[in-house]
Protein backbone atom coordinates (compact mmCIF):
# COMPACT_ATOMS: atom_id res chain seq x y z
CA UNK A 1 0.00 0.00 0.00
CA UNK A 2 2.04 2.74 -1.36
CA UNK A 3 1.24 6.43 -0.29
CA UNK A 4 0.99 9.69 -1.93
CA UNK A 5 3.42 12.04 0.38
CA UNK A 6 4.02 15.51 1.10
CA UNK A 7 5.58 16.07 6.30
CA UNK A 8 8.68 15.49 12.56
CA UNK A 9 9.28 13.06 15.13
CA UNK A 10 9.53 18.97 15.04
CA UNK A 11 13.34 19.01 12.97
CA UNK A 12 11.10 19.26 10.32
CA UNK A 13 10.29 22.78 10.16
CA UNK A 14 13.57 24.18 11.28
CA UNK A 15 16.02 21.76 9.07
CA UNK A 16 17.93 20.87 11.27
CA UNK A 17 21.15 19.47 10.70
CA UNK A 18 22.84 15.54 10.96
CA UNK A 19 19.57 14.14 10.65
CA UNK A 20 20.31 10.12 10.28
CA UNK A 21 18.37 8.38 7.66
CA UNK A 22 17.74 5.39 10.01
CA UNK A 23 16.85 7.84 13.44
CA UNK A 24 13.65 10.08 13.81
CA UNK A 25 15.50 12.73 15.52
CA UNK A 26 13.48 15.53 17.37
CA UNK A 27 14.55 19.30 17.69
CA UNK A 28 12.65 21.69 18.68
CA UNK A 29 13.27 25.42 19.28
CA UNK A 30 13.75 27.12 22.15
CA UNK A 31 10.69 28.67 23.94
CA UNK A 32 9.77 29.76 27.02
CA UNK A 33 9.55 27.92 28.83
CA UNK A 34 12.35 26.21 28.05
CA UNK A 35 12.05 22.85 27.37
CA UNK A 36 14.38 20.03 28.45
CA UNK A 37 15.91 17.63 26.35
CA UNK A 38 16.95 13.97 27.12
CA UNK A 39 18.92 11.71 25.10
CA UNK A 40 17.68 8.31 24.15
CA UNK A 41 20.12 5.64 23.70
CA UNK A 42 21.25 3.95 20.50
CA UNK A 43 20.01 1.57 21.90
CA UNK A 44 17.52 0.01 24.84
CA UNK A 45 19.76 -0.14 28.37
CA UNK A 46 17.55 -3.05 28.58
CA UNK A 47 18.67 -5.89 25.94
CA UNK A 48 16.29 -7.05 23.40
CA UNK A 49 14.60 -10.30 24.90
CA UNK A 50 11.78 -11.82 22.35
CA UNK A 51 10.68 -13.77 25.38
CA UNK A 52 9.15 -10.98 27.54
CA UNK A 53 7.18 -9.36 24.78
CA UNK A 54 3.73 -9.03 24.17
CA UNK A 55 1.81 -10.55 20.74
CA UNK A 56 0.31 -8.19 19.05
CA UNK A 57 -2.17 -9.22 16.28
CA UNK A 58 -1.78 -5.84 13.77
CA UNK A 59 -3.64 -5.21 10.95
CA UNK A 60 -5.09 -2.27 9.10
CA UNK A 61 -7.11 -1.73 12.13
CA UNK A 62 -5.34 0.40 15.03
CA UNK A 63 -4.28 -0.46 18.15
CA UNK A 64 -4.01 1.73 21.42
CA UNK A 65 -1.96 1.42 24.00
CA UNK A 66 -1.24 3.07 27.57
CA UNK A 67 0.89 2.91 30.05
CA UNK A 68 3.67 3.41 31.94
CA UNK A 69 7.09 2.92 31.41
CA UNK A 70 10.74 4.02 33.17
CA UNK A 71 14.18 3.70 33.15
CA UNK A 72 14.41 0.20 34.54
CA UNK A 73 11.23 -1.18 32.99
CA UNK A 74 11.01 -1.46 29.24
CA UNK A 75 7.90 -2.24 27.40
CA UNK A 76 8.32 -4.85 24.05
CA UNK A 77 5.62 -5.54 21.91
CA UNK A 78 5.56 -7.63 18.56
CA UNK A 79 3.79 -8.27 15.38
CA UNK A 80 3.98 -10.50 12.10
CA UNK A 81 3.84 -8.11 9.02
CA UNK A 82 5.24 -9.23 5.08
CA UNK A 83 7.61 -7.41 3.28
CA UNK A 84 5.94 -3.67 1.61
CA UNK A 85 3.91 -3.61 4.39
CA UNK A 86 3.34 0.24 5.99
CA UNK A 87 3.29 0.45 9.85
CA UNK A 88 1.92 3.41 10.81
CA UNK A 89 2.39 4.75 14.83
CA UNK A 90 1.94 7.53 16.56
CA UNK A 91 3.45 7.85 20.27
CA UNK A 92 3.58 11.12 23.32
CA UNK A 93 6.81 13.15 23.02
CA UNK A 94 8.15 11.68 26.09
CA UNK A 95 9.40 8.60 25.58
CA UNK A 96 11.95 7.10 23.41
CA UNK A 97 11.31 4.18 21.15
CA UNK A 98 13.07 1.43 18.73
CA UNK A 99 11.89 -0.58 15.84
CA UNK A 100 13.19 -3.69 14.88
CA UNK A 101 13.02 -5.76 11.75
CA UNK A 102 13.06 -9.61 12.15
CA UNK A 103 16.76 -10.05 11.39
CA UNK A 104 17.03 -7.47 14.70
CA UNK A 105 18.43 -4.66 12.86
CA UNK A 106 17.81 -1.70 14.07
CA UNK A 107 15.21 0.58 11.82
CA UNK A 108 14.47 3.56 13.18
CA UNK A 109 14.62 5.34 16.82
CA UNK A 110 13.83 8.42 18.21
CA UNK A 111 16.90 10.35 19.42
CA UNK A 112 15.75 12.90 21.70
CA UNK A 113 12.80 13.49 24.00
CA UNK A 114 10.81 16.56 25.89
CA UNK A 115 11.28 16.09 29.39
CA UNK A 116 8.05 16.55 31.26
CA UNK A 117 6.13 16.74 28.28
CA UNK A 118 2.16 16.52 28.22
CA UNK A 119 0.60 14.68 25.78
CA UNK A 120 -3.22 14.60 25.82
CA UNK A 121 -4.57 11.87 24.51
CA UNK A 122 -2.72 10.78 21.84
CA UNK A 123 -0.51 13.14 20.36
CA UNK A 124 3.21 13.76 19.53
CA UNK A 125 4.77 12.19 16.63
CA UNK A 126 3.06 10.16 14.05
CA UNK A 127 5.58 8.08 11.78
CA UNK A 128 5.83 5.91 8.97
CA UNK A 129 7.77 2.62 8.29
CA UNK A 130 8.12 0.77 4.76
CA UNK A 131 8.68 -2.89 6.64
CA UNK A 132 11.83 -4.63 4.09
CA UNK A 133 10.96 -8.09 5.41
CA UNK A 134 8.27 -10.57 5.87
CA UNK A 135 8.11 -11.74 9.72
CA UNK A 136 8.13 -10.65 13.25
CA UNK A 137 9.38 -7.40 14.46
CA UNK A 138 10.04 -5.36 17.83
CA UNK A 139 8.78 -2.25 19.22
CA UNK A 140 10.41 -1.51 22.38
CA UNK A 141 9.61 1.65 24.71
CA UNK A 142 11.09 3.06 27.34
CA UNK A 143 11.86 5.96 29.77
CA UNK A 144 15.41 7.52 30.50
CA UNK A 145 14.04 8.84 34.02
CA UNK A 146 11.17 9.30 36.25
CA UNK A 147 8.20 6.57 35.44
CA UNK A 148 5.89 8.68 32.74
CA UNK A 149 2.41 7.48 31.29
CA UNK A 150 2.69 7.27 27.44
CA UNK A 151 -0.37 6.38 24.73
CA UNK A 152 0.89 4.64 21.34
CA UNK A 153 -1.26 3.89 18.12
CA UNK A 154 -0.40 1.55 16.00
CA UNK A 155 -1.76 0.01 12.41
CA UNK A 156 -0.59 -1.75 9.22
CA UNK A 157 -3.15 0.73 8.12
CA UNK A 158 -3.68 4.67 7.50
CA UNK A 159 -3.39 6.38 10.93
CA UNK A 160 -6.49 9.48 11.30
CA UNK A 161 -5.06 13.10 12.20
CA UNK A 162 -4.67 13.72 15.52
CA UNK A 163 -7.55 15.42 17.29
CA UNK A 164 -5.24 17.92 18.98
CA UNK A 165 -4.78 19.27 15.46
CA UNK A 166 -8.27 20.08 14.99
CA UNK A 167 -10.13 22.98 15.85
CA UNK A 168 -13.80 23.07 15.94
CA UNK A 169 -16.20 25.32 14.48
CA UNK A 170 -17.29 26.90 17.49
CA UNK A 171 -13.57 27.15 18.70
CA UNK A 172 -12.91 29.35 15.35
CA UNK A 173 -15.65 31.69 15.70
CA UNK A 174 -14.67 32.53 19.19
CA UNK A 175 -11.17 32.93 18.41
CA UNK A 176 -12.65 35.71 16.05
CA UNK A 177 -14.77 37.36 18.28
CA UNK A 178 -12.06 37.85 20.26
CA UNK A 179 -9.86 39.68 17.73
CA UNK A 180 -10.11 43.42 18.22
CA UNK A 181 -12.02 45.07 15.36
CA UNK A 182 -9.36 47.78 15.12
CA UNK A 183 -7.10 44.83 13.96
CA UNK A 184 -6.62 44.61 9.82
CA UNK A 185 -8.71 42.12 8.36
CA UNK A 186 -5.83 41.06 5.49
CA UNK A 187 -3.30 40.99 8.58
CA UNK A 188 -5.78 38.77 10.73
CA UNK A 189 -6.13 36.10 7.62
CA UNK A 190 -2.71 35.89 6.60
CA UNK A 191 -1.27 33.56 8.57
CA UNK A 192 -2.77 30.38 7.53
CA UNK A 193 -1.49 31.69 3.80
CA UNK A 194 1.88 32.30 5.08
CA UNK A 195 2.81 29.01 6.89
CA UNK A 196 1.18 27.52 3.20
CA UNK A 197 3.74 29.63 1.50
CA UNK A 198 6.26 28.18 3.52
CA UNK A 199 6.02 24.96 2.93
CA UNK A 200 5.48 25.76 -0.95
CA UNK A 201 8.66 27.29 -0.92
CA UNK A 202 10.38 24.16 0.77
CA UNK A 203 8.61 22.23 -1.77
CA UNK A 204 9.77 23.94 -4.93
CA UNK A 205 13.39 24.00 -3.80
CA UNK A 206 13.13 27.59 -2.86
CA UNK A 207 15.75 27.36 0.41
CA UNK A 208 16.73 30.93 0.16
CA UNK A 209 13.03 32.17 0.34
CA UNK A 210 11.75 29.89 3.19
CA UNK A 211 14.57 30.80 5.27
CA UNK A 212 13.77 34.43 4.74
CA UNK A 213 9.94 33.17 6.53
CA UNK A 214 12.35 32.69 9.59
CA UNK A 215 12.56 35.37 12.51
CA UNK A 216 15.77 36.30 13.13
CA UNK A 217 15.87 34.39 16.51
CA UNK A 218 14.69 31.11 14.82
CA UNK A 219 17.61 31.45 12.16
CA UNK A 220 19.84 32.23 14.67
CA UNK A 221 19.51 29.59 16.92
CA UNK A 222 22.72 27.73 17.37
CA UNK A 223 21.78 23.91 18.37
CA UNK A 224 18.81 24.21 15.27
CA UNK A 225 21.43 25.87 12.76
CA UNK A 226 24.68 25.68 14.10
CA UNK A 227 26.35 27.02 10.31
CA UNK A 228 23.21 29.16 9.77
CA UNK A 229 21.71 29.44 6.59
CA UNK A 230 24.03 26.34 5.34
CA UNK A 231 22.71 23.54 8.41
CA UNK A 232 19.26 24.65 7.13
CA UNK A 233 19.77 24.00 3.16
CA UNK A 234 21.54 20.34 3.85
CA UNK A 235 18.46 19.78 5.90
CA UNK A 236 15.64 20.47 3.66
CA UNK A 237 17.81 19.51 0.65
CA UNK A 238 16.97 15.83 1.54
CA UNK A 239 13.33 16.41 1.37
CA UNK A 240 12.17 14.86 -1.65
CA UNK A 241 7.97 16.15 -1.04
CA UNK A 242 5.97 17.63 1.56
CA UNK A 243 2.51 17.40 1.52
CA UNK A 244 0.32 19.69 3.76
CA UNK A 245 -2.81 17.98 5.65
CA UNK A 246 -4.46 20.35 7.88
CA UNK A 247 -3.80 24.04 8.75
CA UNK A 248 -6.02 25.78 11.38
CA UNK A 249 -5.49 29.05 13.22
CA UNK A 250 -5.77 28.76 16.60
CA UNK A 251 -5.50 32.46 17.98
CA UNK A 252 -4.05 35.57 16.06
CA UNK A 253 -3.41 38.87 17.48
CA UNK A 254 -2.09 42.50 15.77
CA UNK A 255 1.82 41.20 16.09
CA UNK A 256 1.53 37.63 16.67
CA UNK A 257 -0.58 34.18 15.15
CA UNK A 258 -0.86 30.66 16.05
CA UNK A 259 -1.14 28.10 13.50
CA UNK A 260 -1.52 23.79 14.16
CA UNK A 261 -0.70 22.08 10.80
CA UNK A 262 -0.65 18.54 9.83
CA UNK A 263 2.68 17.47 7.90
CA UNK A 264 3.74 14.97 6.06
CA UNK A 265 7.24 14.31 4.78
CA UNK A 266 8.82 12.06 2.05
CA UNK A 267 13.17 11.88 2.29
CA UNK A 268 15.15 11.23 -0.56
CA UNK A 269 16.03 7.72 1.42
CA UNK A 270 13.06 7.26 1.70
CA UNK A 271 11.89 7.26 4.78
CA UNK A 272 8.44 8.83 5.61
CA UNK A 273 7.01 11.05 8.55
CA UNK A 274 4.01 13.06 10.00
CA UNK A 275 3.94 15.63 12.44
CA UNK A 276 1.26 17.62 13.88
CA UNK A 277 2.81 21.17 14.95
CA UNK A 278 2.16 24.34 16.42
CA UNK A 279 3.87 27.62 15.04
CA UNK A 280 4.29 30.40 16.68
CA UNK A 281 4.34 33.63 14.22
CA UNK A 282 4.96 37.15 14.83
CA UNK A 283 4.40 40.15 12.49
CA UNK A 284 6.96 41.75 10.45
CA UNK A 285 5.79 45.67 10.11
CA UNK A 286 8.33 46.40 7.57
CA UNK A 287 7.71 43.99 5.51
CA UNK A 288 4.44 43.47 6.33
CA UNK A 289 4.27 40.01 6.24
CA UNK A 290 4.67 36.77 9.05
CA UNK A 291 7.73 35.16 10.15
CA UNK A 292 7.42 31.97 11.78
CA UNK A 293 9.41 32.07 15.38
CA UNK A 294 8.48 29.23 17.26
CA UNK A 295 7.60 25.39 16.45
CA UNK A 296 6.84 22.55 19.25
CA UNK A 297 4.67 19.25 18.82
CA UNK A 298 0.87 19.71 18.74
Amino acid sequence: MKKLLLYVPISIICGCSNFSTTENRLYLPITSPTPTFLQCPEKPVIPLDKTETKSLSLTENIIKISDSINSEKHLRYKFYARTGKDFNYRITSNVCIWIFSPDTKLLQRRELIISAQQDSPISGEQMFIDLPLTGEYIVQVSSPTESVEFNLEMSLGDLPISESSMVSSENTTLTSQLISKSENTETKNSAEEAVKNYYLNLNQGKYQQAWSQLSASFQNHQKLHPDGYNSYYDWWSGISNILIQDVQKIKISTNTATVNVQVKYQKKSGENLTQSLRLFLVWNSANKNWLIDTVTLN
